[in-house]
């Protein structure tokens, strides 16, 4: 043989197999077509499925019930049901082959930008015991291929359940049990009980190598997670479930941590409530917090706010201020009643930056606070206050025994360009402390400046 012919050989079997997977690329373009028109691209997912049904059974319901005299159009609407429940499938291999190059970073993208389709699948392929005899009856009405002495429905059903329990083990056949008496009076009866049962392996053992492919998937995701986050982000949101599992598991604080970073790329408010308890873990209670404050929503933060945990309280007035659409003041405001004093002090810090109208009457509030350091800090941030406030509330605080309050009393004294404050300030030059009194010294210096710059102006 001469290597011009084996060249040619060659070269024919390429252009075959070239041509056939372009042929059946093109048929699965196809099928995933109508799987999107049939309802799988619907974000919802209940929406989804019970689209889904409608459209499955505007074919079934004529394939059931329409007369002898329409049977082509019966036999036509079951062949579309079925093609609707393939597509289905195919729909679902695509998406998870687009998550499989993904995850083994073949391709960059966002795993979760589609659905998870192994319910609507599931779903969907249920309907394949109603399907299967509906195929079979139409194709008898139409072309007398099976012998079979009653037409009713049941018969076919029990038919169709004959092939799925010879489908995949055929356990049927090694029991000799048979639901039907049905038997093929052609080989055309013989060729579609076997085209059938082919379909319905390959169906079956393609969803369950999926299945298998997607909880190896995540568990390798997990274990790669506790090195780097990312490789978990890569799996998207099916991977939380067995990522929080982990995190309880392990004790090595570095996986832990890392494991918790994951879930703040992946994670959602579903996963804030099993986070919960890791904020009374100091190794990782900043992780949790932050992965918290990304993944949560703030309305999660009343059950923090309500718990008896000084350290939850503390998390949740720091979600409150850092959260991506905060400072939400008005609900950090809920805590200035707490009863401990360092949540109240905390309260009052994180106010510093509020508008006045929400801060002054916390700071008002918190000057006759029991706790010395929650009085402390609300005479430091006294001096933001309007000026006929500060001389109500200012001359108060010189009379505290805390040196503290007294020395901001007279700093916020000196902010007020108001003669009443002189007799104030003037007095606490006879106070105990030294520090007091070169606060108030500075404060009369300060004020005899601004007369001076007043009167050349």
């Amino acid at each position: 043989m001469k290597e011009s012919d084996v060249n040619i050989g060659v070269i024919h079997e390429l252009w075959i197999q070239r041509l056939i997977v372009a042929w059946w690329n093109t048929i699965d373009e196809f099928l995933q077509k109508v799987g999107y028109l049939s309802g799988m691209s619907i974000s919802n997912s209940l929406s989804r499925i019970a689209f889904i049904e409608f459209v499955l059974l505007i074919f079934i319901i004529p394939a059931m019930f329409l007369p002898d005299s329409m049977k082509v159009i019966g036999l036509l609407s079951a062949i579309m049901s079925a093609i609707l429940v393939l597509s289905v499938h195919r729909v679902w291999s695509a998406d998870e082959r687009r998550r499989r190059e993904i995850a083994n970073r073949v391709m960059d993208g966002d795993p979760d930008i589609g659905n998870d389709h192994r319910i609507d699948v599931l779903v969907a392929s249920l309907h394949l015991l109603l399907i299967v005899p509906l195929l079979l009856q139409r194709v008898d009405e139409v072309f007398d291929i099976y012998s079979v002495d009653n037409e009713n429905f049941s018969v076919w059903f029990m038919f169709g359940m004959d092939l799925f329990s010879r489908s995949l083990l055929d356990w049927a056949e090694v029991y000799e049990i048979r639901f039907s008496d049905v038997d093929s009076s052609s080989m055309a009866g013989k060729h579609l009980i076997l085209f059938l049962l082919i379909s319905i392996d390959l169906l079956l053992i393609q969803s369950i190598i999926r299945l298998i492919g997607i909880r190896g998937t995540i568990r390798e995701g997990v274990s790669a997670a506790a090195r780097d986050p990312e490789t978990a982000a890569r799996i998207g949101r099916r991977v939380n479930k067995a990522l929080l599992k982990s995190i309880f598991d392990t004790d090595i604080v570095d996986e832990k941590r890392n494991r918790i970073r994951a879930l703040a790329i992946t994670g959602g408010p579903t996963e804030v409530e099993s986070l919960w308890k890791l904020l009374t873990d100091d190794s990782v209670m900043t992780e949790t917090l932050a992965t918290l404050i990304r993944i949560g929503k703030i309305e999660q933060t009343n059950r923090l706010v309500n718990s008896s945990n000084v350290t939850l309280r503390a998390s949740a007035l720091q979600w409150m201020l850092l959260c991506s659409d905060g400072p939400h003041y008005f609900r950090i405001r809920q805590l200035e009643s707490d009863p401990s004093p360092r949540i109240r002090t905390s309260v009052l810090e994180s106010l510093e930056d509020a508008p006045l109208d929400i801060a002054t009457p916390s700071i008002i509030r918190s000057l006759n606070d029991t706790d010395e350091g929650v009085r402390i800090e609300a005479s430091r941030q006294l001096r933001r206050l309007k000026s006929d406030e500060i001389l109500q509330y200012a001359p108060m605080l010189l009379q505290s025994n805390s040196i503290a309050c007294r020395i901001h009393g007279v700093e916020a004294l000196a902010a007020v360009e108001d003669g009443r404050v002189v007799p104030h300030i003037v007095k606490m030059f006879d106070d105990e402390d030294e520090r007091v009194k070169i606060s108030a010294q500075k404060a009369i210096e300060h004020l005899q400046r601004l007369a001076k710059l007043s009167e050349s102006n």
